[in-house]
């Protein structure tokens, strides 16, 4: 496996953890969350009405060695004549020299309320965090060189999330990592830690997402929908994305999401037929952090839901 010098792989991991924390988190973001809302939101299983699932991979700033690719796979679906909704999800993170995985189970109780449904989710889990020290060549050997190659550390993960929807509108909240780890990424025997100071630790810091969005059908050929999200971690400036969409020959979902702090986002959706949908998306940072030619990010999208019949769901299907 091909080694990073010491300061690309601090750069990226830093820079990667600064302007996630600015923009209001320190997860995964994906641009086409609206195709998959149980990655924010454990409310939100089983309102497919059937067993979907979902796979997003997302590779930012191509180009850069250590630079941030993330993989997601969920499965959800209804229960008990639809009152309850069960899900699992898997996340892959990759930064640099660190290594995430979260794998969690998602539960819903639904109800009627207001002529749609309401759903009030609790999203259980785990995260296996690695520290790959054996990939970094150290360039100055005054910095700490751990006496490991290796660093991992488990930590619990608890999420809560509302989700209120009927065929046309939804509304959603979410409260995620309520258990708020510190995770230490060096080995305790190391040290006092890095330069003689504290040990080095990572916080996961509590997350507040919020998400909108209304579909308005012009006619059979033509339907509108934005939406908009907003997430914050702990004090830190929030983020919010909005996003405007267009569903044409309920076929090709064309958008265009703002970001704020960030740039614009450009998203495509094919539906190939009830059951298979295929999506992608392109970044266009316009901020400070624009990588210009090598700095692109792509995201691709697949989903595909079981059991459909033209009883059992509603079709198309806006969120």
């Amino acid at each position: 496996m091909k080694w990073i010098n010491l300061h690309i792989a601090l750069f990226i991991t830093l820079l990667s953890c600064i302007y996630q924390e600015s923009q209001g988190q320190q997860d995964p973001k994906f641009n086409q969350y609206m195709f998959n809302p149980l990655g924010i939101n454990p409310a939100y299983a089983g309102s497919r009405e059937v067993l979907s699932t979902v796979l997003l991979v997302r590779n930012q700033w191509v180009g850069f060695d250590g630079a941030p690719m993330t993989q997601t796979a969920a499965i959800h679906g209804p229960l008990m004549r639809r009152k309850m909704g069960l899900g699992f999800q898997i996340t892959n993170d990759i930064i640099g020299p660190r290594n995430t995985i979260n794998a969690e189970v998602d539960y819903a109780y639904r109800f009627p309320m207001f002529r749609g449904k309401m759903s009030l989710g609790l999203g259980a889990g785990v995260y296996y965090h690695v520290f790959h020290w054996d990939r970094i060549d150290y360039k100055d050997q005054g910095d700490i060189v751990p006496t490991y190659g290796v660093r991992n550390a488990w930590s619990p993960d608890v999420d809560f999330g509302a989700y209120w929807n009927n065929n046309k509108m939804y509304f959603g909240m979410e409260l995620a990592h309520l258990t708020s780890p510190t995770i230490s990424i060096l080995d305790t025997n190391v040290g006092s830690g890095i330069n003689g100071g504290d040990p080095a630790v990572y916080n996961q810091f509590r997350h507040f997402s919020a998400t909108a969005g209304r579909a308005f059908v012009l006619n059979q050929k033509i339907t509108l929908k934005p939406s908009v999200m907003y997430k914050q971690a702990g004090l830190y400036r929030g983020m919010l994305d909005a996003n405007f969409s267009v569903l044409i020959d309920q076929k090709l979902w064309l958008g265009l999401t703002a970001r704020t702090d960030y740039g614009a986002v450009l998203i495509f959706e094919y539906i190939f037929n009830r059951k298979i949908r295929v999506g992608y998306s392109f970044d266009y940072p316009l901020n400070s952090l624009k990588l210009q030619q090598q700095g692109t990010s792509h995201e691709l999208f697949f989903g595909y839901d079981f059991g459909i019949s033209r009883s059992s769901t509603v079709s198309p299907r806006y969120f």
